[in-house]
Order: structure tokens, then C-alpha cells, then sequence
């Protein structure tokens, strides 16, 4: 008699070899260039500026500014509303198809008191918004500041959304040792 030959595992190849092309495509996706998670969430990345945050000597007087920049007018407006003299520049390349610039200033100061710098940006999904926590450290009363008029500045590169921005400042006061 002869023996049946056995289908089942020659059925099986086949089978076999398409889970592993799937696993070896997933791998490859998940670890290349391609990231998916990325192309799923749409949740703006945020980059911090070289140079930043600073403080400027000024000479004129402003108030506090909260500012989403679009493009390179708004930016040089911006720049040229916290230093009248032109000095402060941007060492980093913006391309603004791609990303915004989130600008925040304190008000135009004696001495120098405080500093200003974008902590994080929250996002919300519910709602499609985000909030731009801005930290605001004020030196105490027994400091020795600093004399001159100044404004502190702080930048921050955003990718380009179209969700609702809003900002939110946290003021800290340091305390300093006493004279």
C-alpha cells in the first residue's frame, strides 16, 4: 500500500511565509523612516529656538506681547516691537509652509526683574486647541538687580496647525538671600 501524502502540511507553506511577509512589512514601517503613529496623531511638535530665551536692552516702552507668528513680516513686526534697535536676530532657519513661531515678551521693565520663557504646550483633542504654558519668574525683594531697561523675549518654533491657540502664564516668585 502506499502511503497518503499529507495536504495539511503542504497547505500550511504558503500560510506560513504570508505572516511573515506582514510581520517583516510591519517591522519595517514601524522602525524606518515611515513612522505611522506620527501620521495618525496630528498633534503639533514643538522646537525651541537657539538663542532663546533672552533678555534685550530697550530703550522703548512696550507692553506684554502674546503673539502666533505666520510669516516673515509678522516675525521682523515682532522683533522690531521688542528691540527698536535691531539687534536681536534669528539664528535658526523657519521655514513658515511648515511651522509657526510662538512669541511672548514681558513688559518693558526698569531693572531686571524678571524672565520669561514657554515651559510646554498642552493640547487638548476634544476641542482641537492649545494652550502655551508660559513660565514668568520674578526675583524677590532682597535681589540685586540689574539697572536698565529691558524686555525679556522668548521664541518657540511650532508645527503649523490650524487648532485654536491660547496662552496661559504661571509667575513664579525666587526668593533671594538677603544683603
Amino acid at each position: 500500500m502506499t502511503k497518503p501524502t499529507n495536504l495539511f502540511n503542504i497547505s500550511l507553506l504558503p500560510v506560513v511565509l504570508l505572516v511573515l511577509l506582514i510581520l517583516g512589512a510591519g517591522y519595517l514601517l514601524m522602525s524606518g523612516d515611515i513612522n505611522i503613529s506620527k501620521l495618525l496623531n496630528k498633534e503639533p511638535e514643538v522646537r525651541r529656538l537657539n538663542g532663546f530665551p533672552v533678555d534685550i536692552d530697550s530703550t522703548v516702552s512696550i507692553s506684554k506681547q502674546r503673539v502666533v507668528i505666520h510669516n516673515d513680516q509678522e516675525l521682523a513686526a515682532f522683533l522690531n516691537t521688542v528691540d527698536s534697535t535691531g539687534k536681536l536676530t534669528l539664528n535658526d532657519k523657519v521655514d513658515f509652509n511648515k511651522e509657526y513661531i510662538l512669541g511672548v515678551a514681558t513688559q518693558s521693565q526698569t531693572v531686571k526683574k524678571s524672565t520669561v520663557k514657554v515651559r510646554k504646550v498642552y493640547s487638548d483633542k476634544t476641542d482641537k486647541s492649545l494652550i502655551v504654558s508660559i513660565e514668568q519668574i520674578d526675583l524677590g525683594e532682597n535681589c540685586v538687580l540689574e539697572t536698565g531697561p529691558n524686555v525679556a523675549v522668548d521664541l518657540v518654533a511650532i508645527s503649523k496647525t490650524d487648532w485654536k491657540i491660547a496662552f496661559d502664564v504661571i509667575r513664579k516668585a525666587q526668593p533671594c538671600k538677603p544683603q
